[in-house]
Formats: C-alpha cells, structure tokens, sequence
C-alpha cells in the first residue's frame, strides 16, 4: 500500500495523525470509522475520492469493486502485523541500543573534555601570539643594533687597518732585504697609502692621519730608495759580458716587478729613471749583439750572381783572357733553385752558430743567413716584447683611479728601434747590391714565413718592420727581372752564335732554370706581378732565340736551332708538376709542336718534294682526269726507286740534329707518319685518275710502305 492509499484511508476514517491512531479492535475501528463517515457529505465524500483517484492502486481497487472499507481494514491489519514484527525485532536488539547509548554517553563526555581543553589551547596560543609580536619588535630592534655596530665595527676596522703600521712593516721596509717578504710589505704599505689618500676628501676627517702623515712619508721615501737602488743594481748586471738577459728579467725583474709599480705610483721620478736605465742599457745589449752577429754572418755570405750573372750576358764576358770555357754547370746555380729551396721547406732549420760556421769554412747564400737573422731577431723580439708588456704595462692590481699607462708596446719599439733599424739597413745594403732574383724573392718568402709565424704567436711587434722589409724586397726583385729582360731585349745574336751550333744554347738553359725557379717560388702566391714579368721574359726569350736562328744560312737548321732549344724548356719544366707551371709548359709545348710541324715538312720536302706538290696540287685541281698522266708516272717510279733509302736518310739526319733522344723519336715518328698520310693521299689521286686501268709503272703498295716505317719506329722503342 502506498502512502497516497494510506493517506486516503485516514482521511476517510478522519485521522489526521496515522502515528497517533490507537491499535484497538478491529471492530471498534470500523464502527468508529462509520460514525465518522456520516458526518461527511456525500458532495465532500465525491470530493475526496475524485482527490485520490490518481493514485494507481486506489483506482485499481475501485475498478475492482472492492469496499474500501474492508480494504483499510485489511490494510490495518497488514500494518500491525508489521509493527508487530518491527517490535520484535527491537527487542531482540535492546542490548545492543542500550550498548550504544552507553557508548554515545561516553563520546559525549570525551567530547566534552576536548572542548574543554581546545578552549584552553585557544587562550594560551592567544597569550603566544602576543609574546611573539613582543618578540619580534625586540628581534628587529637588535637587528638594527647589531647593523650599526657592525657597520661601526667594519669602518673602524678597515681605518684600523688603514693607518695602523706596525713595527713588523717598518723594520721590513726600513731593515729588511728585498726579497719576496719585503715586496709583501711594500705592498701592505701601498694599500695603506692609498686608504689614507682616500679618507683625505671625507667631510669628517681622521685626525689620525695628520700625526701618520709623516711616518708614513718617511716610509715611502726608504721603501723608494731601496726600489729604485735594487732595480738599478739588477739592471746594471744586463751590462756584464756573456749575460743571459732572459734570466735575467724572468728570475728577478719579473718577479719584483711590484717594486717598479711601487716607484710608478709613489715616486714617477724613479719610475722614470729605472725605465730610461732599463730601455738604454737592453736597447743597446741588443744592438751590440746583432751588430756583432750581423758582421760575423757577412764574412760568412756568399755571392751568388753579380752584374754580369743575368740571363742575356754572354758568356765569355765572365772569361779572363786566358782563362778556359766555363761549364754550363757552373753557372747554372745563379738560375738554378736546387738545394736552396730547402731554406723556405725546412722551417727548423735553426740559427747559423758564426764560430762553428767559421771553423767549418762554411758559406752560406743571403737567403740563408736573411733567415738566420731574422728568427734570432722574431725570438729575441718576442721574449722582450712579452717582458715589457708585463714589466711596463701590467699594475699589480687595478689601475689605480687617475693613473696614465703608457701606450701597449711603446717601452718595446724604444728597446728594440736602434736594433730594427740595423737589421733593415744590413738588409737594404745586401738587397740593393744584389743580382740574385732568385734570392730575393726567397727572402721575400722567408718573410711571409715570418709574417705568420708572428701572427700565430699573436705578437704585433714586428708587424711594421716586416713590411717595410717587403718594401725594400719586392722593387729590387722587380728590377733584377727587368735587368733579366733588358739583357735579353739587348743581346746581338752574332755574339751570342759566334759558333754555329743548332744544340740548345746556354741562354735557353739559363731561363728555362730560371723561369722554372720562380714559378715554384710563386706556388701558393699567384702574384700577379710576378706572372705578368715571367711573360714579359718568355716573349724576349722567344724573339732572342728567332733572331740567333736567322744566324743559320738554311731554313733547316734554323728550325732545328729553335726545336732543340724549346725543347729544352719543355724538359726542364715537365720535371715540375706544381699547378704554377701549367701556364708555360702549355705555351712551349704549342710552340714546339708547331715549329716540329715546320721541320716535318723542310724533312720531306728533299725526297718528296715532288709528290707532296703533285698531292697538294691534285686535291685542289676542278678535273682531275686531265690531269698530265705522266707526271704520275714519273713520281710513282721516282717513289719506289728511292722511298727506301729517303727513309734511312731522314732517320739518320735527324738523329744527329737533336740532341735528346725521346725528342728525336717523336720527331721521327711525325715525320714518318706525315710521309705515309702524303703518300695515302697519292694513291687516292692514282686510283681516281687512271682507274683500274694498267699503268706502265704500278706504285708500290701502301701496306709495303707501313711495314718498312714500323722498322724504323721500332730501332727507337
């Protein structure tokens, strides 16, 4: 039954209070029940039933017919069998409610203690909360204390330390040795100095100071004294014979260096004199040095080319009257770059030692003692540049507030000028009266070496001396070459062939080394210059060797004279393989192919003259059956009656015309070649103008002509 059914109920039996009906017999109930009814209305009984029917089970009851009365009957009864279940069950768990009432009691009083103890928590956390307010507006007023008086504490430290000197710095300063201990206390003593001169522009002075002022001086000018005295004392032991300045200025200098930067802060007059002793007294320790090993290594130098060593002098102007012909060797070493290349290659060569030299008889060219001279000068240059960037230019601390360093490296150039200028004037001497342009351009190199060598060390000491030696270089280099050009431009070839020779002639060696010198010196350069005169030489070379070949009478030998002598070049230079040399080995080996072709053709000519006319003639003639027959007739009988011996004739002369043998070969073999293509060429002519017509004289055959030329090729193989 649900609650609408039920509520129905009651309120039919007029109960407002279902929990308050009284469980009395079911008789009584309903008698009750029908009393109550009849007090009702029927419009007020249609009311409330019209109220209920949508309750579900109410209108199922209706549309069943059941009395409703017997129906709440019925359901009375169900709900007090209900109840009576429901007490039973109660009291079955009496003990285990009492058991909780007992155990809520029990919380209830625990509950209590709790509140009660929490309520005093709450009242002493209040009392704390108090105190600690109390506390920390104590805390942060010792804070402020504690500040002051530390702040009190450090400045009257820091004045303490200031002015008070103590017996120990006095007697050290006044007493003592200079020594690591004395630099110490020069140093305690100059941060005091500095703390006095510092409180001088405070608003609230130290009348301390004015008592310490003069104590304070008194050290000053003892600690001075002894400075200046023990750096002159050191700087006059650099004057003694055999001192190794390096020592020196690292053992000593150096590590008393503070005692120089003491003198530059506290007394400038001293500072200044220990400077002007120090940079006279190793200024002329250096110039003394390589004035001596500059002497000693011009005894040792050698002469390598003089005015007369140039590519167009003619021999026999280096010949005493009755001296004998020089060897072709003997003066190659002027052009040639040989051994002396190893100067440039060989970067740990080392410095030449005079007195060993000398006890040897050793001699050397300039570019090796250019080079001996100037890595002593980079090494010694560099230690000394280093020292005096960190004896002049490095205070112990920082800079001080008003002080003024020197310029970088102004305490090295005034060492070191009297030197630079020495080597650059021993350097201008040698260059200017040199006609070594193989030399020159190898200390030209050298010094690019060295331009490197001071770049990787990271020193720009002698970055301004390094160029204006390659301004004294590369115009005097430039014009040993246009002497070399002007020699040639002026040479008289009747002077020069005063003996008719077609072998290779000594100015074509000459260049051929020389040209080959510089072009693997400008490997890794390309300087343009430098390229642009090897062209301006080659083209006097080329003109010289055309005007001694008009010396020869015949046509022949002046092409022979010329291929043996560009030959020569060709040789000389195919011995390199750097890329610098591809330019002119291209060039001679065109100019030798062409002048080969010429002397091809003057070859032939004699012997077959004839026919490489008829042939040039028959390709170019419009008809070529008319031809005179003849005339065919007469060069095919001439050919095989004499093609055989003209061969052996031409492989003999010209094994005896050139010297070299691979080029003879070559030349043969063109020759050969050329006469079998001329005469390939005839007998095409042979078959177009007779056909297959009998002759009176039949060629000899083409493959007759190949087999005879293969034994020739083969005598060079």
């Amino acid at each position: 039954m649900t609650q609408v059914a039920s509520a129905f109920i009651n309120e039919l039996l007029g109960v407002s209070n279902p929990e308050q009906v009284d469980l009395a017999p079911a008789g009584a109930e309903v008698a009750d029940s029908t009393e109550d009814l009849n007090n009702f209305s029927y419009e007020e009984v249609d009311d409330r039933i019209s109220e209920f029917q949508g309750d579900d089970l109410v209108r199922e009851a209706l549309e069943k017919g059941l009395d409703l009365r017997e129906y709440s009957k019925k359901t009375q009864e169900e709900l007090k069998a209900l109840e009576q279940e429901h007490i039973l069950d109660y009291a079955k768990q009496a003990q285990a409610l009492v058991d909780l009432y007992n155990e809520i009691e029990s919380c209830d009083d625990i509950l209590g203690n709790m509140q009660s103890l929490l309520t005093g928590f709450q009242e002493n956390l209040g009392q704390i909360s108090g105190e600690i307010a109390t506390l920390q507006d104590k805390s942060k007023e010792m804070t402020i204390k504690l500040k002051n008086r530390t702040l009190a504490q450090s400045s009257l430290g820091s004045s303490l330390d200031g002015i008070v000197i103590g017996s120990d710095l006095i007697i050290k300063i006044c007493e003592g040795e200079v020594n690591e201990f004395f630099v110490q206390h020069l140093s305690d003593l100059n941060d005091k100095m500095t703390y006095m001169k510092a409180q001088q522009h405070n608003k609230v002075p130290i009348k301390a100071f004015k008592e310490l002022f003069p104590e304070v001086e008194r050290l000053r000018l003892r600690a001075a004294e002894k400075s200046r005295d023990y750096l002159l004392k050191k700087i006059e032991s650099l004057k003694s014979p055999n001192t190794n300045i390096v020592i020196i200025q690292q053992n000593m200098l150096l590590k008393f260096k503070e005692l120089y930067w003491f003198l530059f802060e506290r007394h400038g007059e001293a500072a200044a004199e220990i400077r002007a002793n120090y940079i006279i007294t190793v200024g002329n320790y250096f110039l003394a040095s390589f004035d001596k090993y500059i002497k000693s290594m011009q005894k040792l130098q050698t002469i390598i080319a003089d005015r007369l060593d140039l590519i167009g002098c003619e021999e026999s102007a280096k010949r005493g009257l009755f001296s004998g012909k020089l060897a072709l060797k003997d003066k190659t070493n002027v052009f040639t770059l040989g051994d002396r290349i190893n100067a440039l290659v060989n970067p740990d060569s080392g410095i030449i030692l005079a007195h060993v030299a000398e006890e040897q008889s050793l001699k050397f060219p300039f570019e090796a003692v250019f080079k001996s001279v100037s890595r002593l000068l980079m090494d010694n240059s560099s230690s000394e540049y280093i020292f005096t960037i960190d004896f002049f230019n490095t205070p112990r601390k920082s800079k001080p507030a008003g002080m003024t360093l020197e310029p970088m490296g102004l305490a090295f150039t005034e060492v070191f000028e009297p030197t630079l200028k020495l080597v650059q004037g021993y350097i201008k001497q040698v260059t200017e009266s040199s006609f070594d342009a193989v030399g020159v351009l190898l200390c030209i190199r050298l010094n690019n070496q060295n331009m490197r060598i001071m770049q990787k060390r990271r020193i720009p000491c002698l970055e301004n001396f390094m160029m204006a030696i390659n301004m004294l270089l590369w115009p005097r280099f430039q014009l040993i070459l246009d002497m070399h050009i002007d020699s040639l431009r002026k040479a008289v070839p009747s002077r020069l062939m005063a003996v008719k020779d077609v072998t290779p002639h000594y100015i074509t060696r000459r260049y051929a080394e020389f040209s080959a010198s510089i072009l693997t010196l400008n490997q890794g350069y390309q300087d343009a210059l430098l390229v642009h005169s090897l062209q301006r030489l080659r083209s006097e070379v080329e003109s010289l060797l055309l005007r001694m070949s008009v010396e020869f009478s015949d046509t022949k030998s002046r092409v022979i004279f010329l291929i043996n002598n560009f030959d020569l070049v060709v040789t000389i230079l195919s011995e390199y393989t750097a890329s610098s040399f591809e330019e002119e080995k291209a060039y001679f080996a065109g100019i030798l192919e062409n002048r080969t072709d010429e002397f091809v053709e003057e070859e032939l000519r004699p012997y077959f003259g004839t026919l490489m006319g008829l042939v040039a003639e028959g390709e170019q003639h419009p008809d070529l059956l008319k031809m005179d027959g003849d005339k065919f007739e007469r060069i095919a009988d001439n050919f095989n009656n004499s093609w055989k011996q003209a061969i052996g004739t031409i492989n003999n002369s010209i094994i005896q015309s050139f010297t070299n043998f691979q080029n003879g070969a070559r030349i043969l073999q063109s020759a050969l070649t050329r006469l079998l293509l001329y005469y390939k060429r005839f007998l095409v002519l042979w078959e177009k103008r007779f056909g297959s017509r009998k002759q009176r004289v039949q060629p000899v055959g083409l493959q007759s002509v190949m087999v005879e030329i293969k034994k020739f090729r083969s005598n060079f193989q």
